[in-house]
């Protein structure tokens, strides 16, 4: 490979009107598994909807797999270079407090030494920065369960960029497994871990949570900021791998009572909710 092709990916672009763009997300994450980046100004009548692939042939099978149902105004699917991607994060992402104690600090800023906890990331391909709504609550809900159950062991269930994981090593909890079914995120995991001085204290590693056998044990808190669809069918599998809390997330407002009844249902307790009008999280005790 030349080096000028190193370092590259697929990214598709979609044009689509405002009233369109949770249709055109929802059917990406379901039918892509992807995270679209969606880009919008406010007021604006159309957004610009971003996906990113590991290869140009991948965002060019999802542009011919785009149903015309969604109404989509325009769909190009290009190639992106590396640092394409780096200066998109550069741009959207930057140091954000979060928490009595948590800061998520962009690998590419300063982290300021005050005795907060500092959680450096790079994103790059994979979901979770902090800036979701989805990701803040997962934290501080987190941060909250050491406060008061004091758990030692936590099972990170769709990892993303691992920034879950590493929090909770660094608010205490010893016993960390982590995984996704993206070999990407994967990976990108074991580089942010290394960042936060963490490395080789967290097992990540690839894996369906639909599947049985990602846990060997149960673990005092499982977190698990994934789909609202993918949380149903998961249910049964999350209670047993959680021996005191789970912490749900990655659910719109207006799922957020069929995903607390179904763990209800079995055998769990909602301890508390919290939502931004779009987007949910739920805490359970098992």
């Amino acid at each position: 490979m030349k080096d000028e092709e190193k370092n590259s990916g697929g990214q598709l672009n979609l044009l689509v009107a405002a009233e369109s763009v949770q249709a055109v997300c929802d059917w990406i994450r379901e039918a892509l598994q992807k995270e679209p980046i969606e880009v919008t100004q406010p007021l604006a009548e159309e957004s610009l909807i971003e996906v990113y692939f590991d290869s140009l042939l991948e965002a060019e099978i999802a542009r011919k797999a785009l149903p015309h149902a969604l109404s989509i105004r325009t769909a190009e699917a290009k190639e992106y270079k590396e640092q394409d991607w780096t200066t998109f994060w550069q741009h959207h992402f930057k140091t954000l407090e979060l928490g009595k104690n948590l800061r998520i600090v962009p690998e590419w800023e300063e982290a300021p030494e005050d005795g907060k906890i500092n959680i450096i990331i790079n994103p790059g391909l994979s979901f979770g920065t902090g800036g979701h709504f989805t990701t803040r609550f997962c934290l501080e809900a987190l941060e909250e369960a050491c406060d008061t159950i004091k758990p030692t062991s936590m099972i990170d269930a769709g990892t993303g960029s691992g920034i879950l994981s590493i929090a909770a090593i660094k608010l205490g909890i010893p016993d960390l497994i982590a995984f996704d079914h993206d070999p990407v995120c994967v990976e990108q995991c074991k580089t942010n871990a290394a960042r936060n001085g963490v490395e080789g204290r967290i097992h990540f590693f690839q894996a369906d949570v639909l599947e049985p056998g990602w846990h060997s044990k149960p673990a005092d808190i499982v977190c698990a900021n994934i789909l609202t669809s993918v949380l149903l069918d998961a249910a049964p599998l999350i209670k047993r791998a959680a021996r005191k809390r789970i912490l749900l997330s990655g659910i719109r407002e207006i799922e957020a009572d069929a995903v607390a009844d179904t763990f209800i249902q079995l055998g769990c307790r909602e301890i508390s909710r919290d939502g931004d009008g779009k987007w949910c999280g739920l805490v359970i005790d098992v």
